[in-house]
């Protein structure tokens, strides 16, 4: 496993890491949520590319960009991890979640380079996921039954766009449509409920696993990723999702 660390408005952790299937953990010390997305930089272009493409239109990502997923939506002082299959090449880090204003993280200097060295001697399998969640235009489809526990969840995009997930544990009585509705840019609060982690956005036909633990309760699902030609985000096609975790019958609910 690999590890990081955030805060405002940076990334600490390496700067180098093999190719193939890589767990990686962020860990937010700062005081907003943090997310750490893995892009991969075309030949020829670099992280100073990115910084002045952000600099013009803050909040939009050049789509030369290749999105290979990462951890996403992590609250102050929590953690999440995630597994990626990286290919060698050249990749910038960094967080898209906006502040108070609509300024995403990166346009205050949270992007950082990373070189993904070729494979080593040691190769990586993909690991054994206990359920799957299709990503498509626009909607989740998660593979019944939901089950309680520390679940690896393999994330698949089936859709034709990118798009990304984003688990909320949802506060008693409400919905995935409350927390959207309550929904600020840079509020460290929402009262409907309060992200736990997820998948960032991975292009097309990619697969990634996600470790989210599923206590008794209600959850959402989310992608706030926009259409590249409309702007509009996902959600507002109808990409989100709620969910009912529950013991199965017969099981202690405590210890």
């Amino acid at each position: 496993m690999t590890s990081f660390t955030s805060e405002e408005y940076a990334f600490a952790g390496t700067g180098q890491m093999e190719a193939g299937w890589q767990t990686v953990r962020l860990i937010n010390r700062g005081r907003d949520v943090h997310q750490m997305q893995f892009l991969g930089l075309p030949p020829g272009k670099t992280v100073e590319d990115v910084n002045q493409a952000l600099a013009r239109r803050p909040g939009y990502l050049p789509q030369w960009l290749k999105r290979f997923g990462g951890v996403n939506s992590v609250a102050s002082g929590n953690e999440a991890s995630v597994v990626i299959y990286l290919d060698p090449g050249e990749y910038v880090l960094l967080c898209g979640i906006p502040d108070a204003t609509g300024r995403p993280h990166a346009a205050h200097g949270m992007v950082r380079p990373l070189h993904v060295s070729e494979l080593g001697s040691r190769v990586s399998a993909a690991p054994e996921s206990d359920r799957t969640v299709r990503l498509r235009d626009f909607s989740f489809s998660w593979e019944e039954p939901v089950q309680v526990g520390d679940l690896i969840v393999q994330v698949s995009n089936e859709g034709t766009q990118a798009h990304e997930l984003i688990v909320i544990r949802l506060a008693e009585g409400a919905s995935t449509q409350d927390f959207l509705t309550s929904y600020r840019p840079g509020s460290a609060q929402n009262p409907a409920g309060a992200e736990i982690g997820g998948m960032t956005g991975i292009d097309p036909g990619r697969k990634t696993y996600v470790h989210i633990d599923m206590q008794p309760g209600r959850y959402g699902l989310i992608c706030f990723l926009a259409d590249p030609v409309t702007r509009t985000p996902h959600f507002a096609y109808g990409m989100w999702m709620d969910l009912k975790v529950q013991l199965r019958p017969g099981l202690p609910d405590g210890p």
